[in-house]
C-alpha cells in the first residue's frame, strides 16, 4: 500500500534528521489497513527495534494474553506508538560498561510524529482507538493521567474517534498488587462491552 510506504518514509525522515538526543532506531506500526481496533502505545523499546513490530517485548505477551482474553487476535487489529524511535538512555557502571535502558518519550519527541500518527489514524480509519498508558492518551486527550479515565470510553471531537484510555500493559510488571490487577483486568473486560456498541 502505498500510503504505508509514505508513513514509513516519512518516519525514517524524521529519525534521520533528528539530533537533540540518542536514539536506538526506529519501527512503524504494525497490521491490517484499514481496521476497526486502533491500539497507540507510547515508544518501541529493544526488542521491538529488533523484531521491528510494536508490543512483542515482555509488555508485548501480558497484551496478547488480554487480547486473547477477550476474544481479539493481533491479525484483527492494528498497534502502533505516539513515538516511533526508542528514546533511550545511556548509563556508565563503575566497572565501564555502558548500560542503555529505555526511557518515556518526551513531549517535543512526540510532537514530531503528530502529523505522521494523526494520517495513520485516517488511514486506518478505526472505529475505536484504545491508548496504552500516559503517552499516547496525552497526545490524544485533555486528560492528564490514565488514573482519572481508564477504562471509559470518551469521544475526541477532533479526530471524530471513540478513545478508550488504557494502562500500559507494562504497568502490571510494576504495579505487582492485586488491586492493580483486578483493575487492570476489568478494564479490559470493560473494553470488550465497548467493542459490542461498535
Amino acid at each position: 500500500m502505498k500510503e504505508l510506504e509514505s508513513l514509513k518514509l516519512r518516519i525514517q525522515n524524521i529519525v534521520e534528521s533528528y539530533e537533540s538526543e540518542e536514539i536506538g532506531g526506529w519501527i512503524t506500526g504494525d497490521g491490517p489497513v484499514p481496521c476497526n481496533i486502533l491500539f497507540i502505545g507510547e515508544a518501541p523499546g529493544k526488542t521491538e527495534i529488533e523484531q521491528g513490530k510494536p508490543f512483542v517485548g515482555m509488555a508485548g505477551e501480558t497484551f496478547q494474553s488480554y487480547l486473547q482474553s477477550i476474544g481479539l487476535s493481533r491479525d484483527k487489529i492494528r498497534i502502533t506508538n505516539t513515538c516511533f524511535f526508542r528514546p533511550i538512555k545511556k548509563k556508565l557502571s563503575k566497572t565501564g560498561r555502558v548500560t542503555i535502558s529505555n526511557r518515556p518519550p518526551k513531549s517535543s519527541e512526540t510532537k514530531l510524529f503528530k502529523e505522521v500518527l494523526d494520517d495513520e489514524i485516517a488511514l486506518v480509519n478505526p472505529k475505536i482507538i484504545i491508548t496504552l498508558g500516559n503517552v499516547p492518551l496525552k497526545r490524544l486527550t485533555n486528560f492528564d493521567s490514565i488514573g482519572e479515565c481508564h477504562g471509559k470510553l470518551y469521544f475526541n471531537e477532533e479526530l471524530k474517534r471513540n478513545v478508550f484510555p488504557m494502562y500500559h500493559p507494562s504497568s502490571l510488571t510494576y504495579n505487582r498488587n492485586d488491586e492493580f490487577k483486578t483493575i487492570y483486568e476489568e478494564d479490559w473486560l470493560k473494553l470488550k462491552e465497548a467493542l459490542k456498541t461498535m
